[in-house]
């Protein structure tokens, strides 16, 4: 088991608990838009990153935002229609 997968805090999105590996591969190539906000309390999980990632993936990071709830929401009715047809 690696030392991260013992690193857990609540997670916002998720409303339960989440090991610091998912919030690394939580955005699929980069890490979860809201990983600093949520790690750097507990360590200086930006250094970490900074390390870690491409000067590229760094400022992908930086700027990405979570969509609005209002889209999340239509998605996420649009997807359960979708599923219903079938």
């Amino acid at each position: 088991m690696d030392a991260s997968d013992q690193l857990c805090i609540r997670c916002p999105r998720l409303g339960g608990e989440a090991p610091f590996t998912y919030c690394l591969r939580e955005g699929g190539t980069l890490p979860c838009y809201r990983i600093v906000a949520c790690w750097q309390p507990y360590f200086p999980v930006a250094s970490y990153l900074k390390e870690r990632l491409s000067p590229r993936q760094w400022q992908e990071l930086e700027g990405r935002r979570p969509k609005e709830k209002l889209s999340s929401l239509l998605e996420l009715i649009d997807a359960a229609k979708g599923s219903k047809k079938t």
